[in-house]
C-alpha cells in the first residue's frame, strides 16, 4: 500500500436496492491493492446479497458480504460488522510476486475505461455506505514478469448441486481446459458443510493430484494458518503462501506461449464425495486476463 483514498459517494443506498460507485476517477493509474467498506444503520455485511466489480461492463468479481467475510476469516482477516474487506492482495504471503497477487494495474494503457462497483443491499434499516481504496503506483511489482502486466485476480461463483449420496465430478466456473478457456487458480471455494462433502479428489491431465478428506484437508489447512470455517471447504494450493509453482493452473495454452505460458493443461477434473444430495455455492480465485473469458 502507497496511499488510501476515499472512494466517490455511492450511489442508491437504499434498503433492497442496488447501490453503484463509479471507480475508476478515484483509482485510475494506480494499482488497486484492496477496497474497505464501511457500514452503518443496521446495515452489515449479511445485507450484502450481491457483490459485484464490472470491468468495462464486464463482471470480474462477484461474491455476496456473507461469503467474502467467510473467505476472509478462513485467511485470518477478521473485520467485525462494520467493515468489509474486498482484498486483491496476499498480505502474509511470502514473496513479492507471492504478496502481490496480481491486484488489479490501472495504467492509462491498461485498456479498462469504466469500473464500477455494484453491491445489492437486503433488508437494511437507513443504511449508509463509504468505501475506501488502498492503492499503489501502476506497474509490475519487484520480481514480476512482464508477462504478468494487466492479469489480475478475478472471482465467479456457481451453484452446483449433486444429486445424492456419492462421488460426483462438478464444474467450478472456467475449469474445463478445452478451447481457449481453462484459468489459474489460487483457491476454489466451497460453501459446503463438511458433513455434506466429505472428499475431494482432483486430477488433471488424467493425473491424480489431491485425494483426501475434508477432514484431513482441514488439518492441513490449520497447520498452515488458516482458520476453518463452519460451512465453507476451500481447495487451497497455495498452502505454504508462494504462489509460483503452486497455482492450479488448467490452462490450454502452451507452456511455450509467447504471450502467456499456460500449462498445455488437456483436461481437468474435480470430484467431491457427498454424504446426501446437496446443492452449494462455489467461488473461485483466478488469475485471468480481463479478454480470457
Amino acid at each position: 500500500m502507497n496511499k488510501t483514498i476515499p472512494l466517490q459517494a455511492f450511489n442508491n443506498v437504499a434498503a433492497n436496492s442496488t447501490c453503484i460507485c463509479d471507480l475508476l476517477p478515484t483509482v485510475g493509474g494506480s494499482t488497486l491493492e484492496a477496497i474497505w467498506l464501511k457500514m452503518g444503520g443496521t446495515f452489515t455485511f449479511a445485507h450484502m446479497t450481491g457483490i459485484r466489480l464490472k470491468a468495462n461492463g464486464k463482471t470480474i468479481w462477484e461474491t455476496t458480504g456473507t461469503a467474502l467475510d467467510t473467505i476472509n476469516q478462513y485467511r485470518d482477516i477478521n473485520t467485525g460488522n462494520t467493515y468489509l474487506l474486498m482484498d486483491f492482495m496476499e498480505p502474509k504471503f511470502r514473496t513479492p510476486l507471492a504478496f502481490g497477487s496480481v491486484p488489479p494495474d490501472l495504467p492509462l494503457n491498461s485498456g479498462i475505461n469504466q469500473l464500477t462497483l455494484e453491491i445489492d443491499i437486503g433488508g437494511a434499516t437507513s443504511p449508509t455506505l463509504t468505501g475506501t481504496a488502498e492503492v499503489s503506483p501502476a506497474g509490475p511489482l519487484p520480481g514480476e514478469s512482464p508477462l504478468l502486466r494487466f492479469m489480475f485476480l478475478r472471482r465467479h461463483r456457481a451453484q452446483i448441486n449433486v444429486p445424492a449420496a456419492g462421488e460426483f465430478a462438478i464444474s467450478p466456473p472456467h475449469m474445463n481446459p478445452s478451447g481457449s478457456t481453462g484459468a489459474i487458480f489460487k483457491r476454489i471455494n466451497l460453501f459446503a458443510s463438511s458433513s455434506d462433502i466429505t472428499a475431494l479428489r482432483i486430477r488433471r491431465n488424467g493425473l491424480e493430484e489431491f485425494n483426501l478428506s475434508v477432514a484431513l484437508l482441514q488439518e492441513l489447512q490449520q497447520r498452515a494458518g488458516r482458520v476453518i470455517q463452519s460451512g465453507h471447504i476451500a481447495f487451497d494450493p497455495v498452502l505454504d503462501n508462494i504462489v509460483a509453482g503452486r497455482v492450479w493452473d488448467t490452462t490450454s495454452r502452451a507452456p511455450t506461449d509467447p504471450v502467456r505460458p499456460g500449462a498445455g493443461c488437456t483436461s481437468a477434473e474435480f470430484f467431491v464425495t457427498a454424504a446426501s444430495a446437496v446443492t452449494f455455492w462455489v467461488e473461485t480465485e483466478e488469475f485471468a486476463l480481463l479478454n480470457d473469458y
